[in-house]
C-alpha cells in the first residue's frame, strides 16, 4: 500500500545568479509537483562558495517558504568545482573496479588524488574483459566540505550530493523514456549550462559551458536600448527568439506569440535574430564538439535527438535552428509537461517550467532512508 503521507525531498539546485527548489508528493496518480520555489541573488564573487554570506539567508528563506515541507535536500555539487573526463581501463586481476579507476584516473587529475573525492555517474562494460568506460566526476575534498558546511549553516539537512548531468538524465527518463540511439541532453542555464552525450547505458560526454541567456539578454538591451533590464528582453527572447529564417518561408500567422502588424512584425523578428544570432552560433559550435566526440566513439552513430532543458526553452525556436544547423532532431523540454502540478499549485505558469529542470531531476532522486 501507498504511504501517501511521506514527504519526499527537497530538490535544489543552486546556480551562480539563481536558487531553484522542487519537492513532489506521492498520490493515486502518480508524482506530482508539491511546491516550486525560485529566488534570485546577487553575486559578485568569483564563484558559489565564495557567495557565503549572501547564499545562507537566500537559502534560508527557500527551505521556510511554504510551498515546500521539511529540511532534508537532495543538491547538486557546483559544476565550477568539478573535473569529468570519460575513463577507459582494464581491471587488473588483483583490482577491484575502484580501485583500477583510482589508478587510471591520476593522470587526468590536476591535484593530489588524496584530496580528491571521486564517482562515476556511468560504468559500462567494453568490448574486451575486464575492460570499461566509465564517466568519471572529481572534486577537491575542501570544496565538498565547504559547500556541506554552507548548506548546514543555512539550516538544511543533505540527503544526497548529485551531479547536474544525473539529474538531467533521471528527468528525461522519467516516467519511462528509453534511450535507444545516443542522444544531447542540454540544459541552458543564466551563465554557465551543461551540455551531455549519453546512450543507453553510458554518459559519453558531460561538458560545461560558460554560455547562458544572460549575454543574449545582455546584446538585446544595448541594441535595442531597453529600460527595465531583463524582462523585456526574456519576453523578446520568447516572443521572437530566432523565428526570423522560418518566417521568410511561411506566414507569420504560424508563430502565434506576436501580435503585430506583418511587415512590423517581420521587421522585429529580423532584428531580434540578427542581434542574438552571433551567441546562438556559439551553442552550435559547442555541440558540433559534443557530436564530433561521440562520432569519434561511434562508427555510423545515429544520434535519436538533441533535447534543450532550463533557460533554453525560453528562446522561440531554438529548436528548429539547432536541427538545421546540426541535421539532428531537437526538441524544447518543458519538465513540467513531464510531472503534473497538485491542485495546490493552480497560480503556477506551466510555460515558466523550464529553469526548474535540475530541481526537479533531484528531486525525482529515491532516498530510501526517509
Amino acid at each position: 500500500m501507498l504511504n501517501f503521507s511521506s514527504i519526499f525531498p527537497v530538490g535544489i539546485d543552486i546556480g551562480n545568479r539563481n536558487i531553484y527548489a522542487a519537492q513532489l508528493q506521492e498520490t493515486k496518480q502518480g508524482l506530482v509537483v508539491r511546491g516550486l520555489v525560485h529566488q534570485e541573488y546577487q553575486n559578485e564573487t568569483d564563484g558559489i562558495l565564495a557567495a557565503r554570506d549572501v547564499l545562507i539567508p537566500v537559502l534560508k528563506d527557500i527551505i521556510g517558504d511554504k510551498r515546500l515541507k521539511g529540511r532534508r535536500v537532495v543538491v547538486n555539487f557546483p559544476a565550477q568545482y568539478l573535473l569529468s573526463f570519460p575513463l577507459n581501463f582494464q581491471v587488473g586481476k588483483e583490482e577491484t573496479v575502484e580501485t583500477a579507476i583510482l589508478r587510471h584516473s591520476r593522470q587526468f587529475i590536476t591535484f593530489p588524488l588524496e584530496e580528491a573525492i571521486i564517482d562515476y555517474p556511468s560504468l559500462a562494460p567494453a568490448d574486451d574483459d575486464n575492460k570499461f568506460r566509465a564517466s568519471i566526476i572529481a572534486a577537491r575534498r575542501e570544496h565538498m566540505q565547504d559547500y556541506l558546511s554552507l548548506l548546514k549553516k543555512a539550516g538544511l539537512t543533505v540527503e544526497v550530493v548529485d551531479f547536474a548531468v544525473s539529474s538531467l538524465v533521471r528527468l528525461h527518463s522519467y516516467p519511462q523514456t528509453t534511450i535507444q540511439n545516443p542522444i544531447i541532453l542540454c540544459n541552458i542555464g543564466d551563465t554557465q549550462s551543461q551540455l551531455s552525450l549519453v546512450t543507453e547505458d553510458s554518459i559519453l560526454v558531460q561538458r560545461q559551458i560558460p554560455w547562458g541567456v544572460h549575454m543574449l539578454r545582455k546584446n538585446l538591451r544595448a541594441n535595442l536600448e531597453l529600460s527595465g533590464g531583463r524582462d523585456k528582453a526574456m519576453v523578446l527572447l520568447k516572443e521572437y527568439g530566432l523565428f526570423y529564417e522560418d518566417c521568410l518561408d511561411c506566414s507569420i500567422d504560424e508563430n502565434p506569440e506576436p501580435k503585430t502588424d506583418t511587415d512590423e512584425a517581420r521587421t522585429m523578428y529580423r532584428a531580434i535574430y540578427q542581434i542574438i544570432n552571433p551567441q546562438i552560433e556559439e551553442l552550435v559550435h559547442e555541440l558540433h564538439k559534443v557530436i564530433g566526440y561521440g562520432r569519434s566513439e561511434q562508427q555510423d552513430v545515429i544520434f535519436e535527438g538533441i533535447y534543450i532543458y532550463g533557460q533554453g526553452t525560453f528562446i522561440n525556436h531554438l529548436d528548429s535552428y539547432l536541427e538545421k544547423r546540426l541535421n539532428i532532431n531537437a526538441r524544447l523540454m518543458n519538465p513540467l509537461t513531464k510531472v503534473a502540478l497538485s491542485d495546490d499549485n493552480g497560480s503556477v505558469d506551466i510555460s515558466e517550467g523550464g529553469p526548474f529542470s535540475l530541481a526537479l531531476g533531484l528531486a525525482m532522486r529515491k532516498v530510501s532512508w526517509l
